[in-house]
């Protein structure tokens, strides 16, 4: 089985008429934007206690894990036609790497990032990252003995194939080189740490995947505290949806409570150290 899947979920008439409409995220993003003071997160980051340099990629990985649990109805697969709820909460996360070829693009998944605390994202993340970028991560190479040899005319009906296997019949197929549900839930990748302040980034249609986080360069701003006008540090955060998942009042609900653990960390501590509301 690919993805462990809960029980089939009704669909409302607008959402049959969105599953309907568009074809695999190909045209449905749904773009919004938060520009959030970082100041705050950065000093939890700072005093939290761990024995791995903790960065904003492992507070907003474990904030959105946060939030897809408290919103279950933002937590799908989409196959044949209608939505099942996962059972599970992975985020990918995105790694830069470099090759002989160029620099590349791979990353890995945190399995039930809901459960864990943000300490263990930053081992698995430390973890996960250097085995890739030293070609040790069995599952990208997998990917890699599979794709390079062949061209890019041969694949791309290959990945309609697997995404037909692995999504809509459900079948894991790692014998083929395929890891089980890679993409998982959502996505994060950190563009601030190429310099980019902000960017959408855009779905991909073989993923699956209906949430895409990115991460901007901090940088100075003006920003109102207490009636006044001081100077502090701000971060623009963006998320793409896949519209046919969601409606702007799911991603409400999402938004308001990403920015409100977001903004004031010490207030939702226990989020941050284990599993909580």
């Amino acid at each position: 089985m690919n993805i462990n899947l809960g029980k089939k979920q009704d669909l409302t008439s607008y959402r049959k008429i969105a599953i309907a409409s568009w074809r695999h995220p190909r045209d449905p993003n749904t773009y919004a934007m938060l520009d959030l003071p970082v100041d705050a997160a950065l000093s939890f980051l700072k005093t939290a206690s761990s024995d791995t340099p903790l960065t904003l990629t492992h507070y907003v990985t474990k904030i959105t894990a946060h939030c897809l649990e408290k919103y279950s109805d933002l937590n799908h697969v989409l196959r044949m036609g209608n939505l099942y709820k996962r059972n599970e909460i992975d985020i990918f996360i995105t790694t830069l790497l470099k090759s002989t070829k160029g620099k590349d693009l791979s990353g890995f998944v945190v399995r039930n990032a809901n459960k864990a605390s943000m300490d263990e994202i930053a081992v698995i993340s430390k973890d996960r990252a250097t085995d890739l970028r030293y070609n040790r991560d069995k599952e990208n190479m997998k990917v890699q003995q599979m794709v390079n040899p062949i061209s890019t005319l041969l694949l791309k009906p290959l990945l309609l194939i697997q995404e037909f296997l692995q999504f809509t019949l459900n079948i894991a197929i790692p014998s083929l080189g395929m890891p089980r549900d890679r993409f998982g839930s959502a996505m994060i990748t950190n563009i601030g740490a190429l310099g980019i302040e902000n960017a959408f980034i855009p779905l991909s249609p073989y993923s699956r995947c209906p949430l895409i986080i990115g991460i901007g360069k901090p940088r100075k701003m003006p920003i109102v505290r207490d009636d006044k006008v001081v100077v502090g540090t701000s971060v623009i955060i963006t998320f793409t949806f896949d519209h046919r998942y969601a409606d702007g009042a799911h991603g409400s609900h999402f938004m308001r409570r990403f920015k409100k653990v977001f903004a004031d960390p010490e207030s939702f501590r226990n989020i941050f150290e284990v599993n909580g509301d």
